[in-house]
């Protein structure tokens, strides 16, 4: 009704006017949150009535919610909120408030008012922990509010009683801390205003910004007004907000040595008390003893404490290390496009694995596994392909060292060459099923192809596996839950992209031997896992949240199909890897050679020279070629006393 209302004057019409402006979906978010936050200074002027106040800034609040909501959203409903207790809100806004205050909240508002603000923004900060951030940054007012809200929770938990149980809240915050750190990181990345964010607080009180800020207006009347600078403004919110935290930090500290203290000194009065004493009185140092010098170390950091600020380093850590596996892979793509053809090829070049809040844990060694893992809720690099002239080369040094699996290569190698052909950057095949008698060298061609193309390289043994815990993890509350190996192996190599082997693929039981959480047949398991749609939201048992893996590559192997259950078959390309020939085996030997340096940690230059011929002739199957050069290798090294 407001909004629509005619013949309005004075607040009413500014009232009107702002809210018309919020409630237009065709102005940008900021102008409306602007306009949002205008329309609730006007308000109370509107409508003294605190019920029908009440009423009407909800409904708004609401009006408004599914399009700006946000942190600066959250920010105006507490706005709303504290104008019915009579608060002032520009006074929550300045930079003092606390400082100003030293006696703190409760002595400033009165008891019954700070618990009511603290109750106010408890589930403000709920929905804060529970949303991403990237649900809840859209720019940087939103990142300023949310750090203000955070100050708030902060400030509001330590003026509490000491009645009150103590490590709980400081658990808290601590995360909170933790959560300040994570904005601040991702603030230089936020869209602004044009010309920079706004200051995080209200400078009431301050006469030097007050003769600022008349020095500007008097340069605006004249012309010799000075334009913003963005950048200038944006360090400035950062530099604040880093000061604020840091005091904040310095506060938790100080409190918790206060309670430490109080723990002590009431240890000690109980201690004294119950001390027998024969005269009653306390017994007095001898006048011969030397006066004693105090050596007690600082009271420690609650383990509570500690563990909070472990897991906050954690998750910091991993995000950090992610980012920078991402900012090298940019600056590889800076080299190898031009800046044009970046921006188009950007979003096929990366890919984010986790895109939900990992559930959290009790346990302090859970949650510290689990804060490793936040760094895959950011995008992470795909592997770039080659040139199409490098990708040829490569694929010939594949022919050349495995000369009988050369249908096996041209299968994997022509979808290759046809993406990049077309203009592709990123690698992507159809699951490849290598199927061929034992010894033909099928997980040896497997490595050797995630070798050549520089893809990391997971091989999986699912023969004589009876359940899927191999590949979706172990579920919560077990001993030896853990997460699946290729998330596992997706946040060590900061990838979103690897080459899984699914080796022995016949060998896995299509029936469950366990009755155990997860204990589903393998190869059921791996119907979805192969299957695009359902690979995009892959549950870890353990991490209990949708992974999309739908950008992994795998080559599963198998001596025979026949165990092979037909829904599977139908997700794989089976390719016949032949049994190599005699005149092969000088190309099996090299292979073999390399692959126990490998193994040994060395370069393949330092291991010794072999009888070629003399080993091919002597081996009379693949199988024992390869034992037999091991076993020379070994021969070699103990006669010759090669230099170490």
């Amino acid at each position: 009704m407001l909004a629509s209302a005619e013949g309005l004057t004075g607040a009413a019409l500014s009232a009107a006017d702002a809210l018309r402006l919020a409630l237009d979906e065709r102005h940008a978010r900021l102008d409306r949150l602007d306009a949002l936050d205008r329309c609730l200074d006007w308000l109370p002027v509107v409508m003294p009535e605190s019920r029908a106040l009440e009423r009407l800034g909800e409904e708004l609040l609401a009006a408004v919610e599914p399009a700006l909501q946000g942190a600066r959203h959250r920010e105006l409903q507490l706005k709303a909120s504290v104008a019915q207790m009579g608060i002032q809100w520009r006074d929550l806004r300045s930079e003092g408030w606390d400082t100003d205050n030293p006696t703190g909240l409760t002595e400033w508002l009165g008891t019954q008012e700070a618990d009511w603000l603290r109750q106010a923004v408890v589930p403000l900060m709920r929905l804060c922990w529970r949303e991403p951030l990237d649900e809840q940054l859209h720019d940087t007012e939103d990142a300023a509010a949310l750090i203000r809200l955070l100050r708030l929770y902060v400030l509001l938990h330590l003026d509490m009683s000491l009645d009150h149980p103590a490590q709980p809240m400081l658990n808290a915050c601590a995360g909170v801390l933790g959560l300040w750190a994570e904005v601040e990181q991702r603030l230089p990345q936020l869209p602004t205003r044009p010309g920079g964010p706004a200051a995080l607080y209200a400078t009431h009180g301050n006469a030097e910004q007050n003769a600022q800020d008349a020095q500007d207006a008097q340069d605006e009347v004249s012309g010799a007004a000075r334009p913003p600078d963005p950048d200038a403004a944006l360090q400035a919110l950062l530099q604040d907000s880093r000061q604020a935290r840091q005091q904040a930090t310095c506060q938790v500290a100080g409190h918790t040595d206060i309670i430490t203290a109080a723990q002590r000194s009431a240890a000690s009065s109980s201690t004294l008390s119950s001390t027998p004493s024969s005269s009653g009185a306390s017994p007095s140092p001898s006048p011969s003893a030397p006066p004693s010098v105090s050596t007690r170390a600082p009271p420690p950091v609650p383990k509570s404490l500690a563990t909070e600020a472990a897991i906050t380093a954690a998750r910091e850590a991993s995000i950090a290390a992610s980012k920078s596996a991402l900012a090298a892979h940019e600056a590889a793509l800076a080299e190898r496009y031009a800046p044009a053809a970046l921006e188009a090829l950007r979003p096929h070049t990366q890919w984010q694995v986790i895109s939900e809040s990992i559930p959290e844990m009790r346990d302090k060694d859970d949650r510290l596994t689990l804060a490793s893992y936040e760094g895959l809720r950011v995008p992470l690099p795909l592997v770039l392909l080659p040139t199409v002239a490098e990708l040829e080369a490569r694929i010939t040094q594949l022919h050349g060292e495995f000369p009988w699996a050369s249908r096996a290569i041209e299968v994997a190698a022509g979808e290759m060459l046809a993406r990049r052909r077309l203009g592709a950057v990123s690698f992507a095949w159809a699951p490849i099923l290598l199927v061929g008698p034992p010894g033909t060298g099928k997980t040896r061609l497997a490595r050797r192809l995630a070798e050549v193309m520089g893809l990391a390289f997971l091989p999986l043994g699912v023969g004589g596996s009876s359940d899927s815990r191999l590949l979706t993890g172990t579920s919560r509350g077990w001993a030896s839950g853990d997460p699946s190996p290729i998330v596992r192996t997706l946040r060590d190599r900061r990838l979103a992209q690897i080459l899984v082997l699914l080796d022995e693929v016949d060998k896995c039981s299509t029936r469950s031997s366990t009755h155990t959480v997860n204990a589903a047949p393998i190869q059921a398991t791996l119907l979805g896992l192969l299957e695009p749609e359902s690979s995009r939201n892959w549950i870890d048992g353990y991490l209990q949240v949708p992974c999309d893996l739908s950008k992994l590559l795998y080559v599963a192997t198998a001596n025979r199909l026949g165990t092979i259950e037909a829904a599977l078959m139908s997700r794989l390309q089976p390719v016949l890897v032949p049994t190599p020939e005699r005149q092969h085996y000088p190309m099996i030997i090299a292979q073999v050679v390399r692959d126990v340096a490998s193994d040994w940690g060395l370069p393949v230059e330092v291991m010794p020279t072999l009888d070629v011929s003399g080993l091919a002739r002597a081996a009379g199957s693949v199988r024992e070629l390869v034992r037999l050069v091991r076993r020379e290798i070994v021969r070699e090294v103990s006669v010759s006393g090669a230099p170490h």
